[in-house]
């Protein structure tokens, strides 16, 4: 096994949205690669700044580089294009086409400790079930709060629970306005995995056993949109989602500079840290992705809480182990 293959086997347990996992890699020697974009698993329809998606690339760099200092490495990147570049052609491409990312580099490191193991990638997950109603302790909340201000960036939490129960309410609406956009609608549902033997032959996707919900109600938000929107539907399936949430006892939210490509590429090595850095405390978080990408929902939210430039916000906190999405292996990444 090639050093780079040791790394991506934990590597593409990296976050990506809907869990599209966008990223190639062709091997070029032990010490070199090429990264790359797949442009059939981005999202076009839902991140129209390509924001998201170079996100995803900085995160997975990232993952990159704290495994290989771990094995005293150090990872050193070039991109072929300024980020602003690769957000124009996944908007423009149709078609699957490997846009080439970025070149990697391995050279030999003094310094091999970063404090994350390796086990904290595959322990780390999206815990849609219901969080424990323990407080986060307040320690642990200002270690977060650290770590995002040594990134420039910003956590905060709503403890309070009306305001809770206000957000959670205005998710709801978010998507259900969104699964009724019909562009929004096709491109989310292609990443919908509704079986185990569908789940398991793609290893991608938004996999119904981690949705904490029925695949009869998954279906139906499919193939039924317009059931989100009718006045009896709509108020009961609401009340369905929301047992689905379960208790959240604490909504955390991370602001700053993001929305432009060059930032979101610098944010996602910060977001891959904070992410460790909750599974490193036993937490779990859960984003709610529409709540900032729907742009009456983010308006509401900035009045609702008073914070700018939120970019991320999800619940956080303990919750016993939830199930954990499939990844593609390497040898499905790897380009010849």
């Amino acid at each position: 096994m090639s050093i780079w293959t040791d790394l991506l086997e934990t590597a593409v347990h990296a976050p990506s949205p809907h869990n599209v996992q966008p990223w190639r890699i062709r091997i070029l020697s032990e010490t070199e690669a090429d990264l790359f974009i797949d442009s059939a698993r981005t999202l076009p329809k839902e991140d129209t700044t390509g924001s998201f998606i170079i996100l995803t690339m900085g995160m997975f760099i990232e993952a990159l580089r704290i495994l290989a200092a771990n094995k005293g490495r150090h990872l050193k990147h070039s991109t072929y294009h300024e980020p602003s570049w690769y957000a124009r052609e996944i908007l423009n491409t149709r078609g699957q086409v490997f846009l080439p990312f970025a070149r990697l580099e391995l050279t030999a490191t003094t310094i091999s400790d970063t404090g994350i193991e390796a086990a904290a990638f595959r322990k780390r997950r999206t815990s849609r079930i219901s969080l424990k109603p323990d407080p986060i302790p307040g320690e642990k909340v200002q270690s977060l709060k650290s770590l995002a201000e040594s990134w420039s960036q910003r956590f905060e939490v709503i403890t309070e629970k009306d305001s809770i129960e206000r957000i959670l309410k205005k998710n709801t609406e978010a998507v259900f306005e969104d699964l009724n956009n019909h562009d929004y609608h096709d491109e989310i549902v292609e990443w919908f995995r509704f079986t185990d033997k569908k789940s398991k032959e793609t290893r991608d996707g938004l996999d119904y056993r981690c949705m904490n919900t029925s695949r009869t109600a998954f279906w139906l938000s499919a193939r039924a949109p317009q059931l989100l929107q009718l006045p009896l539907t709509g108020a009961l399936l609401a009340k369905v989602y929301r047992s689905q949430l379960g208790m959240v006892p604490t909504i955390g939210m991370l602001a700053g500079e993001f929305w432009a490509p060059e930032s979101a590429f610098a944010t996602g090595s910060f977001l891959m840290q904070f992410w460790l850095a909750t599974a490193t405390h036993n937490l779990y978080i859960h984003p709610y992705g529409n709540l900032v990408t729907n742009k009456p929902a983010a308006a509401w939210l900035l009045k609702e809480t008073g914070v700018p430039d939120i970019w991320l916000i999800f619940k956080i906190g303990y919750s016993d182990e939830p199930p954990k999405s499939y990844r593609r292996s390497v040898e499905e990444i790897l380009l010849d």
